[in-house]
């Protein structure tokens, strides 16, 4: 497993497609940044690529390159009230 997820934020991430319907539904992981304290990810809309990690969960593709996941291991993206986590 890649991805790690809960109903709740399948259900937003659900919203946020089907309100950008025109664009790519994919959900991409990534590394944003990286601090003290490790790296921050982001999530975006996006094509899949060739060589990407894919993890189908609730419907939504997650996807991300391998070398993300070389480098972390399993992401948990988690609804936190205002965002994602």
């Amino acid at each position: 497993m890649y991805i790690a997820t809960n109903d709740e934020t399948c259900v937003k991430i659900q919203e946020v497609l089907a309100a950008q319907a025109d664009k790519p539904q994919n959900i991409r992981v990534f590394i944003a940044g990286s601090g003290c304290s490790g790296p921050s990810f982001g999530l975006g809309l996006d094509n899949q690529n060739e060589g990407d990690f894919v993890e189908v969960i609730g419907g939504i593709n997650f996807v991300l390159e391998k070398s993300v996941y070389d480098s972390v291991g399993e992401i948990k993206v988690e609804w936190v009230g205002n965002g994602y986590s």
